[in-house]
């Protein structure tokens, strides 16, 4: 009964460090789309203010723009310009 108790705990410690392995590989995915995305948005907001266009036309421009550059990126398709 002890042993298959022990052995119980070894495999949930297993899925457990599994699991942290996973989930830091999937922290580095995001915070490479993050990046690209706030370079992306920092200079698309920068042209369209000095367009002198309004800084909400430009938030809901950028975020737009960028969010489905972001997502083409991540299912890995060509989005028009």
């Amino acid at each position: 009964m002890i042993a298959v108790l022990l052995v119980c705990i070894v495999v949930m410690a297993a899925l457990q460090v599994s699991s942290a392995t996973e989930s830091v590989k999937e922290a580095k995915y995001e915070a490479k789309f993050e990046a690209k995305y706030r370079l992306c948005y920092e200079k698309c907001e920068k042209e369209c203010l000095e367009k002198g266009n309004g800084q909400s036309f430009c938030e809901v421009k950028c975020d737009e723009d960028c969010g489905e550059k972001e997502a083409a990126d991540k299912l890995h398709i060509k989005v028009k310009n």
